[in-house]
Parts: structure tokens; C-alpha cells; sequence
């Protein structure tokens, strides 16, 4: 076990000598909805929000590398017979395999992995009332606080000098986990997981140069 160890410390650390390190910030526009038993919308009205956080890419050679992030998110939805938007804020860690291709001082790219977060806090909002703002409510032992899913992206990115980019990317996520404990089988509904569709803006510094 130490050898392996070792192994994978000297290993990482000969590809950071030669990686291209970015670190920046994100924000965006997040419209997130719910699956119900078997992929079914039909019954539900999605939230929207704005989210936020950091950005780190590892480029471990021109074309490959990895992004990780760490994002505070609001995901929410409401069913359409009923006048309550219920809401979760959680803290995710997503990290993605990525790809890009360069022209020019413009970037193109593809993130694909998986997340994992945790649900800080629930809310919720009255939809007929225009001025009612979201109100803290409690979890309860329903609740599944732990989210885990995976994540497909694409986007756009501009180098504005050396070491610095701009970036736009579009994102689907789809989480694998349940909302509630399915194990309340007196329901109609037992089966509900989270999907949300992000477009997000970020600005990102090179603090490390790729050795060629």
C-alpha cells in the first residue's frame, strides 16, 4: 500500500510539473426540474436561479485534462396542482473529464463526469404570491441530503491575453440520487431525482506554464 502510494504521489507530480494550471470564477443561469418515476416531467413546473463558484482546470497535455469545481446551487421545482416551489441549496463538487481544441485565441470543449454535493438547506416559495420571498424550512427524515450525479457539457472560451480566458459553457446534469427515501411506498410517487440545465460564464488565470 505505501508503494502504491508513493507511486501515484511521484506520478501526479510529474504531470503537474508539466501541466497547465487555470484557476477562476463562474457564475450562471441554472433551470432545474425533477424526474418522476421513469422520466416523467408531466407533472412538474421547473425553478430557476442563479449559481456560482470556483473553477480549476489541469490540462495534462494541449488537448486532454481535467475541471473541477466548487459550486453553491439552487435546485427547485413545484408540482403543477399544487402552489408551493420547493427549493434545496447545496454545496457541489462536480469533476469532468474535458477535451478542448484551439483556433486561434479560440477554445472549444467538452466536459463529461460525475458530482457530489450536499443539501445545506430547504426552502420554500408561494407561487401566487408575486412578493412572497423563500422561506427557511427544515429538513426532515425523508430527506436525502447527499446528492450524487453526472454531468455533460460543452462550451466556448476566448484567450484575452497569455493567461487569461473567458468562457461560456452550456451543462446538463442528472442526479442519481433521490430527493426523498423512495422507501414511503403508500405514495403514488416514490421515484424523484433532480436534473438541471445550466448555462454559465467564467473568467480563468494560467498560473503555471505547459512545458512542451
Amino acid at each position: 500500500m505505501k508503494k502504491i502510494l508513493i507511486f501515484t504521489i511521484i506520478t501526479f507530480a510529474a504531470i503537474s510539473v508539466k501541466a497547465q494550471h487555470w484557476i477562476g470564477v463562474r457564475g450562471g443561469y441554472n433551470n432545474s426540474d425533477i424526474t418522476l418515476d421513469m422520466f416523467s416531467y408531466r407533472k412538474t413546473n421547473s425553478y430557476s436561479s442563479i449559481n456560482y463558484g470556483l473553477i480549476y482546470k489541469l490540462y495534462i497535455d494541449k488537448y486532454t485534462g481535467l475541471q473541477a469545481e466548487f459550486n453553491k446551487i439552487k435546485r427547485g421545482f413545484s408540482y403543477k396542482e399544487n402552489d408551493t416551489v420547493h427549493i434545496r441549496e447545496s454545496w457541489e463538487l462536480p469533476v469532468f473529464g474535458h477535451g478542448r481544441l484551439e483556433f486561434g485565441s479560440f477554445i472549444g470543449f467538452l466536459n463529461g463526469g460525475f458530482y457530489i454535493g450536499y443539501a445545506q438547506s430547504a426552502k420554500y416559495k408561494v407561487k401566487s404570491d408575486k412578493s412572497s420571498s423563500e422561506i427557511s424550512t427544515s429538513f426532515g427524515s425523508r430527506d436525502v441530503r447527499f446528492e450524487f450525479g453526472f454531468g455533460l457539457g460543452g462550451g466556448i472560451g476566448f484567450r484575452i491575453s497569455g493567461r487569461v480566458e473567458l468562457q461560456a459553457e452550456f451543462r446538463y446534469s442528472y442526479g442519481l440520487t433521490y430527493l426523498y427515501k423512495p422507501k414511503y411506498n403508500d405514495e403514488t410517487i416514490r421515484y424523484i431525482q433532480p436534473v438541471s440545465m445550466q448555462v454559465s460564464f467564467g473568467v480563468l488565470y494560467k498560473f503555471a506554464n505547459l512545458k512542451k
